[in-house]
C-alpha cells in the first residue's frame, strides 16, 4: 500500500470530526498555531494536510481565502459543508496540483514528520509562495518514534506513521538547504502540563495566560511536545 492509499484509508475508518477528537490539550495548540498566522484580510493561504480541517475553517473567520488540499475526499467534503467558501482540493503535499496560483501563506500542522523527503517537499511548497509569502508549520519536538510490528508484512512500522523526528538543528539545516529562512520559532505544550494533566485545570485561563506559564515551563526545562517555524525565502 503507497502512502495516498493509506491516508484515504486512515480517514476512511476514523471519524476524526467526532466531538471528541478536541480535547483541551488539542485547543491549546490549535490557539497557538493560529497565533502565529499573522494574516490580513483576503490573503490567500493554502493549508496542505488539512484532515479535518481545523486550522481551515478558524482562519477562514479572518476573512481571508482559504484552500485546503488534502489525500482524502472524505475530509474535504466535510470541511466544506462546514465552510462552503474554502476551497478544497484532493492533492499531494509532495505534488502541489497548482499551476499559476500563489499564495501569501502556506500552512502545515504536523505534516512533514510524515513525508519520506522533507526536504524536497519544502522546496516544492516553495514554488507556490508570492514574493513576500510564509511558510507556517508545525511538527512533533524531539519524538521518540515508537515503532509496532506490522501483522501482514512483518515489518517494523511507525506509530502515526511518523517517519521522522525533529529537533530545531536538523529543521535548520533543511530551511539552509531549501533556501528558506527562520522569520519565527515558538517552542509549546509542555509536557509537564499535559503528563499532569494539569491543562484541564488551567482550561479557565485565557489563552495568554496559559502561554506564558507554557513558556515559563518551557525556558526551564526545554521539554516541549512541538515546535512551530514562520519561514521566508532568503
Amino acid at each position: 500500500m503507497n502512502y495516498q492509499e493509506h491516508y484515504k484509508i486512515d480517514a476512511e475508518l476514523f471519524d476524526y470530526f467526532a466531538n471528541d477528537q478536541l480535547g483541551i490539550n488539542e485547543e491549546r495548540r490549535n490557539q497557538t498555531i493560529l497565533a502565529l498566522c499573522d494574516s490580513k484580510r483576503n490573503d490567500d493561504i493554502l493549508e496542505i494536510g488539512s484532515g479535518r480541517g481545523w486550522f481551515s475553517l478558524k482562519i477562514a473567520d479572518k476573512k481571508v481565502n482559504v484552500t485546503s488540499l488534502d489525500l482524502s475526499q472524505k475530509n474535504l467534503e466535510k470541511i466544506k459543508s462546514l465552510n462552503p467558501r474554502i476551497k478544497t482540493i484532493l492533492g499531494d503535499a509532495n505534488h502541489l496540483p497548482f499551476n499559476e496560483e500563489k499564495f501569501d501563506w502556506i500552512v502545515a500542522n504536523e505534516v512533514l514528520e510524515h513525508l519520506e523527503n522533507p526536504e524536497s517537499a519544502l522546496n516544492e511548497w516553495k514554488k507556490f509562495l508570492k514574493p513576500n509569502g510564509k511558510i507556517l508549520l508545525s511538527v512533533p519536538f524531539r519524538e521518540k518514534i515508537r515503532y509496532s510490528l506490522c501483522i501482514y508484512c512483518n515489518k517494523k512500522t511507525p506509530l502515526n506513521a511518523h517517519l521522522h523526528s525533529f529537533d530545531e538543528i536538523k529543521l535548520a539545516e533543511i530551511f539552509k538547504n531549501c533556501g528558506l529562512k527562520i522569520v519565527k520559532t515558538e517552542y509549546y505544550m509542555n509536557k509537564f502540563l499535559t503528563l499532569f494533566r494539569l491543562n484541564k485545570y488551567l482550561k479557565f485561563l485565557k489563552f495568554k495566560h496559559w502561554k506564558l506559564i507554557d513558556d515559563i515551563l518551557n525556558k526551564l526545562n526545554l521539554k516541549p511536545a512541538l515546535i512551530s517555524f514562520v519561514l521566508e525565502r532568503k
